[in-house]
């Protein structure tokens, strides 16, 4: 169970924001944290992460995990992570780490959205492209992996549990 919260936004968080959404979520994922933060065109990301080590123990696996142009943070497991993994192999995708979190953002980076289709597992997931500003929030079919929301004076946030939104 890891944890993660965001914001979209026309002003930058105050740090402080950032470390109070990371503490309330220790508990979800006391083996690593990571904070991510980016401005295009006067548009501000900020991402935040928890992470409980299990499938791949490896800090080459911390996130927020980045590929090319892409940010991640990711709640959740991909139960078909090595089947997708091997059709990303054929396609000519070269693995750093042995987790399904690589092999989610490069999917996304392959299929973008329609890589949702080829997911079996349970997920809460932000990811952000720094190159045209966009961020996709996504969230397993069946809801078990919790994604809570929140607008306010057009400022978007995200956590993993409502606490994250402080």
């Amino acid at each position: 169970m890891c944890g993660i919260a965001g914001y979209i936004g026309s002003f930058p968080l105050e740090p402080n924001n950032l470390n109070k959404a990371s503490i309330a979520l220790k508990h979800r994922g006391p083996n690593d944290e990571g904070l991510y933060n980016h401005e295009l065109n006067n548009k501000y990301v900020s991402l935040v992460h928890r992470r409980l080590s299990i499938i791949d123990l490896d800090k080459r696996s911390n996130q927020p995990f980045k590929y090319k142009n892409t940010v991640l943070v990711f709640n959740g497991e991909i139960y078909n992570y090595m089947e997708i993994r091997k059709q990303l192999k054929e396609l000519g995708h070269i693995f750093k780490t042995s987790g399904d979190t690589e092999v989610l953002i490069h999917a996304l980076h392959q299929w973008g959205q329609d890589a949702l289709k080829k997911l079996e597992g349970m997920w809460a997931f932000a990811w952000y492209n720094e190159l045209n500003g966009t961020l996709v929030l996504s969230r397993d079919r069946f809801g078990e992996k919790p994604m809570y929301i929140w607008e306010k004076n057009n400022r978007f946030y995200f956590a993993s549990e409502i606490k994250g939104l402080s």
